[in-house]
């Protein structure tokens, strides 16, 4: 089932399929989904649209790109957003390890916020130690506002994108249990419910499609 609202475009968001509910969350009252362009607010709710903000992937440069482009390419594959924090990049490399054992490809974002530039010109590569593939790592950093409370969650939180840039799935103030079982079972459910590994095929296509219903 696919809900419609409005914003500058339209925008899409699932209520069922490859979504998997947060074990830890307090549910977020429901969107109030009329079609007038004033009640659209961004949501970081799995089966909703990862919010549009400008950010920067080079402290040095003043380019900016939007998130979304942080997961449309070439490649097929999921992006795992998360702050840098201990706790986070513990996350971060235990979703590797599940994405890689169900042969599902992940990228990892790093979300700095506007005051981090020294940290985010160090980099992350020693936090995310003993995870040897850099490449699969994008650090970037918010140039307006702060993405953790636009999304309603604390910088503890992390978002789980699916190649269609809806969010499969997110804990908004992070992992109360073993984040290794809680990422197996995240990757696990998404495979389960999709019912055929095909489905990021699938969602590229929607993507590159771009039809709406």
């Amino acid at each position: 089932m696919i809900h419609e609202h409005f914003a500058d475009a339209v925008e899409l968001r699932y209520l069922q399929g490859a979504l998997v509910p947060e074990s830890n969350d307090v549910e977020s009252p429901p969107e109030v989904l009329t079609g007038r362009r004033r009640d659209y607010t961004p949501s970081a709710q799995p089966g909703s649209r990862l919010p549009h903000m400008f950010v920067r992937v080079n402290p040095l440069s003043e380019e900016t790109v939007s998130t979304l482009d942080l997961v449309s390419g070439d490649k097929v594959e999921f992006v795992l957003i998360i702050a840098p924090v201990e706790e986070s990049y513990h996350l971060a490399r235990e979703a590797f390890k599940a994405a890689e054992e169900q042969e599902i490809s992940l990228r990892v974002c790093i979300f700095w916020s506007t005051d981090s530039v020294e940290g985010l010109e160090k980099g992350s590569e020693a936090a995310l130690s003993p995870w040897k593939n850099y490449s699969d790592v994008i650090e970037v950093q918010s140039s307006t506002s702060n993405w953790w409370d636009m999304c309603n969650m604390t910088n503890r939180g992390a978002i789980l994108v699916r190649p269609d840039e809806h969010i499969a799935w997110r804990t908004s103030s992070g992992i109360t249990g073993d984040p290794r079982v809680e990422m197996h079972r995240v990757f696990s459910a998404i495979l389960e419910l999709a019912g055929d590994p095909s489905l990021f095929d699938l969602l590229r296509s929607f993507v590159d499609s771009a039809v709406l219903i």
